[in-house]
């Protein structure tokens, strides 16, 4: 089991937001511990389907918000 701080720092270094020094540490710490490193690329795999998820709202619903808009104007 990989400890709490690790994998903040795994997070940290998947997002390039880790110290050099510690980035150089956990890199190395990757070289030792397969667990450590499985969690890494488990990470980066997760990133990157965030990175290419949908992020645009469905058509529909964008047109039950027109007409929803609509139907209050009307009501004016």
């Amino acid at each position: 089991m990989i400890k709490t701080s690790t994998q903040n720092e795994l997070i940290q270094y998947v997002y390039n937001e880790l110290a050099d020094d510690a980035c150089t540490q956990l890199e190395a710490a990757f070289m030792h511990d397969n667990e450590l490193a499985e969690g890494c690329s488990e990470l980066l795999q997760i990133q990157n389907l965030l990175d290419t998820a949908l992020k645009s709202p469905h058509q529909r619903a964008v047109q039950n918000i027109l007409n929803y808009s609509k139907s209050l104007s009307l009501q004016s």
